[in-house]
């Protein structure tokens, strides 16, 4: 059993795609006519889409999707202004996030997130989801200077809680960087997967616990 539970951030405490995708349709009324011939829907969608849960670089995104459509590229650098300062003011928690956090604190388990992406805006995400006051310790990849799924990152985060890596049991939604990271670095896991999704077949078998709530983190400790 577990004595510490080290989480991912987006699409795992931190519902990034919703929280997205209703940003984009304020983005939309906002810039509608700087975007070319596109409707509000195929504008959220096509985005989403390009984006590629997080991956692709915004500086790069916004200038594409504006080409795509014939849109106004002078208002590229007003739209990716827009996207840092706004995108997570009304962020979206995953559903049982703040229960299973209030039990966790309420059961003295060390807690801790440990994020890919740029400090700023994954500290605006963290703010505006109200973590700081529950989740003691945070690292950022950006800050840090190494992100997921290197073994170092994860080692930080169990050295930065007094605990070792084998007494942690670190939740994520990417195979990759999340679970194959954490085991390398020798930490038990749980693949957050609430879409049923499959376990990529590239990838080495499937290590770990597999969840489809974040209640069900309860149960692993």
């Amino acid at each position: 059993m577990s004595k510490c539970v080290l989480f991912d951030l987006d699409e795992t405490l931190f519902d990034r795609t919703q929280t997205l995708r209703r940003f984009l349709a304020t983005q939309f009324m906002r810039f509608q006519g700087a975007l070319g011939d596109i409707d509000r829907e195929t504008w959220v969608e096509r985005f989403v889409q390009m984006d590629a849960r997080g991956s692709a670089t915004k500086r790069e995104l916004y200038p594409e999707i504006l080409k795509l459509y014939d849109g106004d590229l002078s208002r590229a650098n007003d739209l990716i202004r827009d996207y840092y300062e706004r995108s997570t003011i009304q962020a979206i928690a995953m559903p049982g996030m703040t229960d299973l956090l209030s039990e966790l604190k309420t059961g003295h388990v060390p807690i801790g997130i440990v994020t890919n992406g740029e400090t700023d805006l994954q500290t605006r995400t963290i703010e505006a989801l109200e973590l700081v006051a529950c989740v003691p310790m945070i690292l950022i990849s950006e800050t840090f200077g190494q992100k997921k799924p290197a073994r170092e990152i994860f080692q930080a985060a169990a050295a930065n809680l007094n605990v070792t890596p084998s007494d942690c049991l670190f939740v994520g939604d990417n195979p990759s960087a999340d679970i194959l990271g954490a085991v390398e670095a020798g930490m038990q896991t749980a693949w957050f997967n609430p879409s049923g999704a499959l376990w990529p077949a590239e990838l080495p078998p499937k290590p770990g616990a597999e969840i489809e709530h974040l209640q069900d983190v309860l149960s692993l400790i």
